[in-house]
């Protein structure tokens, strides 16, 4: 029987790369994430994140150091992930000064098909723009994604609690201009997260950050937010709708991240990890691949048996694996 041979081939090919699911196109299966948070900590303080709450905690913020980045990459590769994310799930990428070393060993590393990486922009300076362009291996760059609070000042300073509208501005512009004059195909996604009732349109970010006209970039317009389980009450926001049918696991739980202090989680998505949640925590880089596997089964066992982990029942970003 060829077809039920393919299929018992596919589920084991799944299960040795970490992921628990079958291919499904609905479940959006080119997720699989393996997320290395270069930095934990951050130059905003969103009013859409929960970052303000987080750095009063008592949690570690810090730069994540060489060896645990090493460490960090070695285990995402033994578990199976080709492809790696360096958005930080409250942090900035460029706190970390070493950020373009690691993103060149990742990129220079067979195992590893793509990334791409976030950031704010208010560390984009001249120094970090040559260092993107020097970066190795850019095919499996899928993307360069910045996040910014609209397009004028105000709605800036309203969304990121911090005057730094005009140096973001230029930032972006700088770097847009340069890809451009060395006629890169690196993909620039700059995406604007907005406060109800502003109608700042694509037409218009591209205008404000892409003076240069650079052809390989894409502004998106986010509108709607995660309350990230009631810790986010800003009524200048519009948020997603409440979800209450969680029967199926999430397929975020497919990815996986390495914090910045050596710890594994299931899920790179900053509702993942909110003060005193450790609901999606698996372990650290020095457990076994195996126990960490094991972790990972236990959560979706449990979430087939009804019981949903506490940082997954506020979540309105869920979707469904299958």
């Amino acid at each position: 029987m060829p077809g039920l041979k393919k299929f018992l081939n596919g589920l084991l090919k799944n299960r040795e790369g970490g992921m628990l699911y079958p291919k499904n196109k609905k479940s959006q299966a080119s997720r699989n994430v393996a997320y290395i948070e270069l930095s934990n900590v951050c130059n905003a303080k969103c009013i859409f994140c929960p970052y303000p709450q987080i750095a009063e905690s008592d949690k570690n913020l810090q730069n994540m150091s060489a060896e645990i980045f090493a460490a960090s990459l070695k285990k995402a590769m033994e578990l199976g992930y080709s492809r790696l994310g360096f958005t930080p799930t409250t942090g900035e990428l460029f706190a970390n000064k070493r950020w373009a070393e690691h993103i060149a060993a990742a990129l220079q590393q067979e195992k590893i098909k793509s990334l791409y990486y976030y950031s704010n922009a208010i560390l984009l300076t001249d120094e970090n723009i040559e260092k993107i362009l020097a970066l190795p291996n850019q095919q499996k760059i899928e993307k360069f994604c910045f996040s910014v609070g609209g397009s004028d000042a105000a709605t800036y300073k309203k969304m990121f609690a911090v005057d730094k509208f005009e140096v973001v501005k230029r930032n972006i512009n700088a770097l847009c201009e340069k890809l451009k004059k060395a006629g890169s195909h690196l993909k620039i996604n700059c995406e604007l997260r907005l406060p109800r009732h502003d109608m700042t349109t694509q037409r218009t970010a591209e205008k404000t950050f892409n003076q240069a006209g650079y052809v390989n970039f894409y502004a998106n317009i986010v509108r709607i937010f995660d309350p990230i389980g009631g810790l986010i009450t800003e009524n200048d926001l519009d948020y997603l709708p409440i979800i209450t049918d969680k029967v199926d696991p999430c397929y975020r739980l497919n990815d996986i991240r390495f914090d910045a202090n050596g710890n594994v989680w299931m899920c790179g998505c900053v509702v993942s990890e909110r003060p005193g949640e450790s609901s999606l925590l698996m372990g650290s880089l020095t457990d076994t691949n195996e126990h960490i596997q094991q972790k990972r089964q236990a959560v979706f066992a449990h979430w087939r048996a009804g019981e949903i982990p506490s940082a997954c029942q506020p979540c309105r970003l869920y979707k469904a694996a299958k």
